[in-house]
């Protein structure tokens, strides 16, 4: 597997960090490619949007969601997985991947930009990445420009003065949930990593690096904190769990934040959408949450609900939704129909006893005793998205202003949604160790 992927990206940017860490975590060969002064030209003849990162295949495929590549890569190179293998669990990580895109993204914005202090300071290691190498006369003005600019962009997010109670309430309990969990599980669904885990620690590593944030962290969060570091560059530990070895602190992981916060709120978005309203205004428990509608939310939430709709109903999942208090909001698809035996052969009397066939299962349809090869044509990103990734259809609600001292860089926003001509990305080798954990029609 010696072609490169080239991986154009921001120390700055949340969901350049949840790539980078995935394609470390597969071992695949890749570049790194700062995004600023001298790649720019180079990135502009490729790119089909502004948004970073941009994954560019060894064969010349573009992408730019996060959830997309890591979606299309994940079908592609099975081995270490990053899917549980628990159905219940695989699912409910897409939920948390939502909410690490669509909602936790909100706080990581909001702390970087939401002070005077703090954008100064994100504008000056912004500054730094984009003209490494390069002496700027005008440094200062340029910084001035780039806070100004992501500044103005908090009421896009749905960062205010009035918000600002929900966003930091909804991150310290977070918080607090999240590092409960960590501290008994490596990651959130046992010993691999999960797509989940890459999208929470591509927010909270950023979190990590602003002042408030990140002391928020390290205070209160001892097992997040170790955990980001570690997400880094992770290995897998141990095998996945199941739903009931981690059910206990994940249910209030979900419960308690995940559905006040992410699913009310895209609950009334999708609502205020279909009524043809410009902004949305939720009632959460920790206060009001008022912002204007979001479409890429919208579509990424649809998308979310309808691979829960494709999930086969089980006891154990059905009474962690009942819990979390999501049955009605996230319903599941008809239960699995159970195998039924096929009778064994007639080859005793009609009044003796018959004994039913013994019958290997196989996992996902594919062959016990083989591994499937790589092939070179792969699904095309429409595909993948549709199939599996909940946030794979993204587009950006505003792009920061360009000025004319430094090129348009918007690291923090959420993901754009790929151009509809988007060309594949997987084209790594299949691996080849073993057979699949899991497999899409699983």
């Amino acid at each position: 597997m010696g072609a490169k992927y080239r991986l154009f990206g921001s120390e700055t940017s949340p969901y350049s960090t949840k790539v980078r860490s995935y394609l470390r975590y597969k071992k695949l060969p890749f570049e790194w490619i700062a995004k600023g002064f001298g790649t720019e030209e180079e990135f502009q003849s490729l790119a089909k949007s502004q948004a970073l990162p941009m994954l560019v295949s060894p064969k010349g495929g573009v992408a730019h969601d996060s959830s997309l590549i890591l979606s299309c890569l994940e079908g592609k190179v099975y081995k270490p997985s990053a899917r549980p293998n628990d159905p219940a669990c695989r699912v409910l990580a897409l939920l948390l991947e939502e909410y690490a895109d669509e909602w936790l993204n909100k706080a990581m914005f909001h702390y970087r930009w939401g002070t005077a202090k703090a954008a100064k300071a994100a504008a000056t290691r912004q500054a730094d990445a984009v003209f490494e190498g390069y002496e700027v006369e005008n440094r200062a003005d340029i910084e001035k420009s780039i806070a100004k600019s992501m500044s103005g962009r908090l009421k896009l997010i749905g960062s205010t003065k009035k918000t600002t109670p929900v966003i930091e309430a909804s991150f310290a309990r977070f918080l607090k949930l999240l590092n409960a969990h960590l501290e008994k599980h490596l990651f959130l669904f046992g010993g691999h990593p999960s797509l989940a885990d890459f999208a929470i620690a591509g927010q909270l590593i950023q979190l990590m690096k602003d002042d408030t944030s990140g002391a928020m962290i390290r205070d209160s969060a001892p097992f997040v904190t170790a955990w980001c570091e570690f997400m880094e560059d992770p290995r897998q530990g141990a095998v996945f769990e199941d739903l009931s070895a981690v059910g206990d602190t994940l249910l209030p992981l979900i419960r308690d934040e995940v559905v006040p916060t992410l699913i009310a709120w895209a609950e009334a978005n999708a609502e205020a959408i279909a009524k043809k309203r410009k902004t949305v205004t939720v009632g959460m428990d920790i206060g009001e949450f008022k912002q204007g509608i979001q479409g890429h939310t919208a579509t990424s939430y649809a998308a979310l609900k309808a691979i829960f709709a494709e999930t086969p109903a089980t006891p154990e999942l059905e009474a962690f939704l009942k819990d979390a208090g999501l049955t009605d909001i996230l319903p599941l698809g008809e239960p699995a129909p159970e195998k039924q035996e096929e009778p064994a052969e007639d080859t005793q009397s009609e009044d003796a006893p018959q004994k039913p066939k013994r019958r290997r299962r196989r996992r996902g349809g594919s062959k016990s005793s083989e591994t499937p090869e790589a092939t070179e044509e792969t699904a095309s990103a429409e595909e993948a998205a549709s199939e599996d990734a909940p946030s794979a259809e993204k587009e950006a609600e505003a792009e920061a202003p360009a000025t004319e001292e430094t090129p348009a860089v918007v690291p923090d926003a959420p993901d754009a949604e790929p151009a509809p001509a988007e060309e594949p990305v997987a084209d790594a080798e299949s691996s080849t160790e073993d057979e699949p954990s899991e497999t899409k029609d699983q």
